[in-house]
């Protein structure tokens, strides 16, 4: 009976005790009916415990929207189920056509699809967007990966973005790796209103240029849209779900950002108006490191199998424009294994290593180069693809007499730089810093390496569902693919290049020379030096002494 009356009487957290509630709850049924004391007790002892124990009510039930992470979420689905809406601007591809299904013989491999996309050709009009899903298979197959999830929303970013701001030949450019976010790039082919109105504001400048007698070195020496490093447009996001209002149009790249650019060493942080910081002086923002980045790389890693282009003749000398070669899938110019040759080496008999020059033989640039240029009369060349001639405006003045007016001016003749002059130069052609690319004999070779890859890996061997995989060692990241008949470039990288030895910060410029007065005249040879350098300030109302009367008073 005790240990019944001590487990009764045991206090819980609240300090209250199963005695006090049962003398509480007889308390309670005193005033109660008998006959309904029985089906009511278990009601008296239920509000008992909520009278004595009360539960902290919060004022406000909190929502799951409010919590974090869930709007960003939500913001995420809408946009993709914006993006997965077909704009009605775009036609639904035909269905497709059934095929025969070809019997495969024991041991032989089916052939992959085409890479039906990019080449951006002159004129073409069959596609405006890269199939960069179907891209994606090839690019695995070389190392090169985004995710299935990031490649399918990107695929539908890429299409928006070429429907509402009626783009053409859009293609997939790369990923740029930032401190904070990362860059997603698409190139596209510059619109001819863009063009249109850059050439008016060419000759608006050279108007102006002339009435105030302003000096070619003081003039913009930048290429207009449609030419040279300007001859696409890129865009840029930080996210691979962007709308098209969320993707960035760069803007036109300057020579002097180019040439600046060499220099600078900086990673980006994913924020387009952010400040470059560190030497040499950036002071253009990251959207012009990032758009002078793109050019070097675009211009020395865009490739294709030798023979899918050819110069276009109709085009104006000096642009240098390729269109594309209807007889090269007819003729077959180039298969899979032509763009890989085996290194007939006696001690690799397995022919597991590439012969570099002559599978480099068979690929060619199809963007013209950069001018590495030097200052000349005040004039820089530096950065451009065509050397920079003033323009000439059809008006009654004489070029003579404002030469004459502004002093000796630049002449295009007188860059004397050695540049490849065309565009489709193959990559034996290419130099590097490298001195460890070097043959047998001591020649440098060209900085690329080439793979041959397959679904199951990388083999060197000649099959017939290989692509070749072209990878720059200048810039780590980007490669170009091909299985003979089709390419793809793509760069996924930090935007660096390889430097051939350790990064050492250039040396600041030359100090310039203590200015000196042009009025002031120049100290004879024989007379004695000024101490200290420092001149002796004369008053000019003192009279200068006569030296005829001082002579005559000694006698």
């Amino acid at each position: 009976m005790e240990e019944a009356l001590a487990c009764v009487s045991r206090a819980d957290g609240r300090g209250q005790t199963l005695r006090d509630h049962l003398a509480r709850l007889v308390i309670a049924l005193k005033d109660k009916d008998e006959k309904k004391t029985k089906s009511e007790i278990e009601k008296i002892s239920i509000s008992l415990k909520e009278t004595t124990f009360t539960l902290p009510v919060p004022k406000e039930i909190p929502s799951v929207m409010r919590e974090e992470g869930v709007q960003t979420i939500i913001k995420n689905l809408s946009k993709l189920v914006t993006l997965c809406k077909v704009p009605p601007s775009t036609p639904l591809p035909p269905p497709p056509e059934e095929k025969e299904v070809k019997n495969l013989e024991e041991g032989e491999d089916e052939l992959p699809p085409t890479i039906e996309h990019y080449p951006w050709r002159n004129g073409d009009t069959q596609a405006s967007t890269q199939d960069i899903e179907g891209d994606s298979t090839f690019l695995s197959w070389a190392g090169v990966s985004l995710g299935s999830d990031t490649t399918a929303m990107l695929a539908l970013s890429v299409r928006e973005l070429s429907v509402k701001k009626q783009t053409k030949q859009a293609r997939f450019f790369g990923k740029i790796i930032g401190l904070k976010a990362d860059y997603y790039i698409v190139e596209a082919a510059c619109p001819q209103s863009l063009i249109d109105s850059d050439q008016a504001r060419v000759a608006a400048e050279a108007k102006a240029a002339k009435q105030n007698k302003t000096t070619y070195a003081e003039l913009d020496h930048s290429e207009p849209w449609g030419v040279g490093v300007n001859q696409l447009i890129y865009f840029a996001t930080n996210s691979p779900t962007a709308t098209a209002e969320e993707w960035t149009m760069l803007p036109r790249v300057q020579p002097l950002w180019i040439r600046t650019a060499r220099e600078t060493r900086r990673f980006f942080t994913g924020n387009l108006s952010a400040r470059v910081g560190g030497y040499p002086y950036f002071p253009w923002g990251e959207a012009a490191l990032l758009r002078a980045r793109i050019a070097l790389i675009a211009h020395s890693c865009s490739l294709a199998p030798a023979g899918y282009f050819v110069p276009d003749d109709e085009v104006e000398e000096g642009v240098g424009a390729i269109m594309y070669n209807a007889e090269y899938v007819e003729e077959e110019v180039k298969k899979a294994e032509d763009l890989w040759i085996p290194n007939d080496d006696k001690n690799d008999p397995a022919n597991l290593v590439p012969d570099v020059m002559a599978s480099a033989a068979n690929w060619t640039h199809i963007l013209p180069f950069i001018r590495m240029g030097s200052d000349i009369k005040g004039v820089n060349n530096g950065g451009r693809v065509t050397a920079w001639t003033p323009v000439e405006n059809d008006e009654d003045e004489d070029q003579q007499e404002q030469t004459e007016d502004v002093g000796e001016q630049y002449n295009p003749e007188d860059d004397e730089e050695e540049v490849p002059e065309e565009i489709l130069r193959t990559l034996e052609e290419d130099k590097s810093d490298f001195t460890y690319l070097v043959n047998e004999e001591g020649d440098p070779l060209p900085p690329w390496k080439f793979e041959v890859c397959t679904a199951m890996g990388k083999f060197p061997t000649k099959v017939p569902n290989a692509v070749i995989a072209a990878h720059s060692l200048v810039w780590p990241g980007a490669v170009c693919i091909s299985n003979g008949t089709q390419f793809c470039n793509i760069y996924v990288g930090n935007g660096q290049p390889r430097l051939p030895t350790f990064y050492s910060t250039p040396a600041p410029p030359v100090i310039l020379d203590e200015w000196k007065d042009p009025n002031e005249e120049e100290q004879e040879e024989d007379a004695p030096p000024i101490p200290n350098g420092l001149a002796e300030k004369k008053d000019p109302r003192v009279p200068k002494p006569d030296l005829d009367e001082d002579e005559d008073d000694e006698d």
